[in-house]
């Protein structure tokens, strides 16, 4: 008795053809085609794109920083990090909120030293004072926050406006540059 007869033959043919299309259709469809596909649809020049972003950096135990935003990219070439409407809340050494921050998008430096942010900027603190402006540059390395446009601070009972600014955020002084204008609630 032949193992080999035709209609065997057949059946191990149909067999390993199916085999074959099942192992085509697994390839077809793996994930890393998928990743493939995700990756050409990337705009040109970015590396990661990260959608619905919420991070909280912790030191000892503790909260030092949190960032939720819309969207962040990656450009290696540009040497830059895109951030899409951030929102950053800053903590003491205890943890405690010490204030937040937001803007319409935001840049920050491979190195991490240097941001950028841009569009309806408004940075709020937990003493009550408030400020607005339309861009602001920070330089980690000298702790120092500036910029040439417009800015508005609001506190309590104070309101002071100008043109330019320098926030030295360790000696916790802020020097408006030009144009000062400000007033005083005597009920406050």
């Amino acid at each position: 008795m032949s193992y080999f007869k035709p209609r065997n033959l057949l059946l191990v043919l149909a067999l390993g053809l199916a085999l074959v299309l099942l192992v085509v259709i697994a390839l077809r469809y793996s994930p890393e085609s998928q990743l493939q596909t995700i990756v050409k649809a990337l705009p040109k020049g970015v590396d990661v794109s990260l959608q619905d972003i919420d991070y909280t950096h912790i030191e000892n135990g503790k909260a030092s920083w949190r960032l939720v935003a819309q969207q962040v990219e990656r450009r290696s070439a540009e040497g830059v990090l895109r951030i899409s409407i951030p929102q950053l809340s800053f903590y003491d050494e205890q943890g405690d909120l010490k204030g937040s921050l937001r803007a319409d998008k935001g840049e920050v430096s491979d190195d991490y030293q240097n941001v950028r942010l841009l569009g309806d900027v408004v940075l709020k603190n937990t003493s009550n004072y408030t400020l607005y402006t339309d861009h602001l540059d920070y330089d980690h390395t000298t702790q120092v926050a500036a910029t040439d446009a417009h800015v508005r601070l609001v506190a309590d009972g104070v309101h002071l406006e100008g043109t330019g600014l320098v926030f030295y955020l360790k000696q916790e002084r802020l020097l408006l540059n030009a144009d000062v204008k400000g007033s005083l609630d005597s009920g406050k």
